[in-house]
């Protein structure tokens, strides 16, 4: 692996994404299945058909209520995304209550209220309960669908849209869909920008008269509160919700392929790629198999001490981490193995998840490897039995799945006995190396041949983001003549010239930006010839900055307890982040550059220019054919948790004082996207020494 470059990117990260660690476990001694103490729940039904479940904790004065509308999927065609938005929009505001009255009166009582196309969920203090259910009821009864709300849903729906489109991991997760199901199939299609705008208000109101119905809804109600209680409030609160039929969907269950099949997302710049490798699996919920198959799958990958973790990771070195789950589903489960390796040991990592996946099917497991198994399992069960929200849920999924009534009291009893041979048989099963689909999210120039040994239909599929088949990418071709140099000259010249770019003796440029609701202000400092500083500003106080001083430097994120001095190397890569104009910093710090050939970025021709800094550390640069300007730049950086990479987009340039800033740069890390939108920039105003002291 690449040595890990320290920067401002690396620090905003850990304010806006979220990973949770994987540790090592030793399991507890296997010994005999306890006895289990499920816990008490109560249930009634409206005269409407609500089916309630009721679980009593007089621990603390709150109750909590979740309602899970029971529908088959569905097939959303060429309007996929209505469902979502007619779920997010049961929040926007009821016939009584325009939006901000009703946010206003959640929040006075301190409630939480959130609804989906499936249902909703809502807590509060039982003192507020009345207040609350009353809330829920106008939502639920009375939503106003306005013009307004949906235009706003639609265009996160879009921003969403293009987010993924950069995400290698929901790019695999959205072709093992594709590939299991086809996008003729509700689990199977997808979202488009046209069908997104296709959705109208009339398909909005056309699913809520449909499928919110009570007599297909499961309500959990959790906390200080009795039977008699919730059925007194609950009877008023949701009297006049009528009951009505709900067209019943059936859809032919997909096979598997005939034949392991590979399918490339290309991805010219990456420098690791997104494994999978995925088969569907005929798992039902609560099925004979599922306990068995559950311990086999934890074995396999269900943890950073199971098979694949040990073996990609701790063996070879291809990851940082390697796993496996097999969902159950009433129409279709699925088994799936995953990580995101190295493009260099792409085809070697493929080998050892195979590797595995055989073994697992014609090896029997040691009795010890299945005892701490069922240890671990056990132990998990009987942790969640400590959350009352645990036991509704259990009994919502008795009554959804027509499973025993003992079920889950004898839960562990059903874990206990499992057997060696069961664990052999399910994963012959529900595992299918032979005829799986595998998934590979990457620069398909250096991956596509490596890869072509593993699939025996005839060849390489090839899609691109958006699950859509293409050709195979041909070769980048260089323009004649062309090099990496005269591209980034024409990048000055574009950018107003170096000479103009020298006149700047000083800058400041700040920006807003919002991360997950919070308002963030970003500045950026320089002054000639070697004094920078970078901050990210929450109430005009640094949560994170970097400031550099001639040959020195440090970097500080109070928040994460971070304060060092930059090594020489990360002094290095720091200048080239920090500086507005680092290309001209290239000669200095010895980056070299070569031209990748042209790509399309917004369906626009760009030049791809790689930029290699002396540590190591790579880059690709995006520069617009037309007008030379940098639109786009992906960088992978290194972290514990692995190789993150972030991709920056500029744009809206605009001259001041004779230079082209961008006024728009968008960043996206994982699944997050930081849009900064630029405030002022200043030039030449003589910015104190004070600023940049170490």
């Amino acid at each position: 692996m690449k040595r890990k470059i320290f920067s401002t990117l690396y620090l905003l990260l850990a304010l806006v994404v979220t990973v949770t660690a994987q540790t090592k476990q030793q399991p507890p001694a296997p010994g005999p299945a306890p006895k289990i103490e499920l816990g008490e729940h109560e249930s009634f039904t409206l005269k409407n058909g609500l089916k309630v479940f009721v679980v009593e904790n007089h621990k603390l004065p709150v109750v909590s209520m979740s309602l899970v509308l029971d529908r088959d999927p569905i097939l959303e065609g060429d309007k996929a995304g209505y469902v979502s938005a007619a779920g997010q929009m049961m929040r926007t505001g009821t016939k009584t209550r325009t939006k901000d009255q009703f946010d206003e009166q959640v929040d006075f009582i301190g409630a939480d209220l959130s609804f989906s196309s499936t249902g909703f969920s809502a807590s509060s203090l039982k003192k507020h309960l009345p207040t609350l259910l009353n809330l829920t009821a106008d939502a639920l009864l009375h939503p106003e669908f306005k013009q307004e709300e949906l235009d706003k849903i639609k265009k996160q729906m879009q921003a969403s849209l293009a987010q993924e489109k950069e995400d290698p991991d929901a790019i695999a997760r959205k072709m093992r869909q594709i590939m299991l199901f086809g996008k003729d199939h509700p689990y199977g299609e997808q979202l488009t920008e046209e069908s997104i705008e296709s959705i109208t208000l009339a398909d909005v109101q056309n699913y809520y008269n449909s499928y919110f119905k009570p007599n297909i809804g499961y309500l959990a109600v959790v906390g200080d509160i009795t039977k008699k209680e919730a059925k007194k409030q609950l009877k008023k609160a949701f009297k006049d919700w009528q009951k009505g039929e709900v067209k019943k969907q059936e859809y032919p269950l997909p096979q598997k392929p005939a034949q392991t099949e590979v399918v490339i997302v290309d991805r010219p710049s990456a420098v690791q790629t997104s494994v999978s490798l995925v088969n569907p699996a005929e798992l039902k919920p609560g099925s004979p198999d599922a306990i068995p198959s559950q311990l086999m799958n934890s074995m396999l990958g269900g943890s950073s001490t199971a098979r694949l973790f040990m073996n990609l990771r701790e063996a070879h070195g291809y990851t940082y981490g390697a796993y496996s789950s097999l969902t159950s589903d009433k129409l279709l489960g699925q088994f799936t193995a995953y990580a995101n390796v190295r493009n260099a040991v792409t085809d070697s990592a493929v080998v050892e998840f195979l590797n595995e996946l055989n073994r697992m099917r014609t090896d029997r497991v040691t009795e010890q490897e299945l005892n701490d198994t069922k240890a671990y399992l056990t132990g998990s069960f009987a942790r969640g039995l400590e959350r009352p929200a645990t036991i509704a849920a259990y009994a919502i999924n008795t009554a959804r799945y027509n499973l025993p009534e003992d079920y889950y009291a004898n839960y562990l009893k059903m874990v206990e006995a499992t057997t060696i041979d069961d664990i052999q048989r399910t994963a012959q099963q529900y595992i299918t190396p032979d005829q799986t689909y595998i998934i590979a999210v990457g620069n398909a120039g250096e991956i596509a041949d490596k890869l072509e040994r593993f699939d025996k239909k005839g060849g390489i599929e090839y899609y691109n983001a958006m699950g859509e088949k293409v050709e195979r990418p041909a070769a980048a071709a260089v323009p004649a003549g062309l090099t990496a140099e005269t591209v980034l000259a024409n990048y000055v010249k574009a950018l107003g010239g170096k000479a103009s770019i020298e006149k700047l003796k000083d800058i400041t440029v700040r920006s807003n930006a919002n991360v997950q609701g919070m308002q963030l202000e970003l500045v950026q400092q320089q002054k000639a010839p070697d004094k920078y500083y970078t901050a990210v500003l929450m109430n005009n106080s640094p949560i994170q900055k970097v400031v550099i001083n001639g040959s020195k430097g440090k970097m500080e994120a109070p928040m994460q307890g971070i304060s060092k001095d930059m090594t020489p190397k990360e002094l290095s890569a720091q200048r080239l982040e920090a500086d507005l104009f680092g290309i001209l910093l290239y000669d200095k710090l010895g980056v070299k550059t070569e031209l990748k050939g042209v790509e399309k970025i917004d369906g626009k021709d760009a030049y791809a220019v790689e930029i290699e800094q002396e540590n190591g550390q790579k880059a690709t640069q995006y520069y617009d054919k037309a007008s030379g300007l940098l639109v786009k730049t992906i960088n992978s950086l290194e972290s514990p948790q692995g190789i993150i990479t972030q991709t920056k987009n500029f744009k809206d340039y605009k001259e001041v004082s004779g230079v082209k800033f961008p006024h728009v740069v968008e960043t996206t890390i994982g699944p997050q996207v930081i849009k900064a939108e630029v405030k002022s920039v200043e030039v030449n105003k003589g910015i104190p020494e004070e600023v940049f002291k170490l």
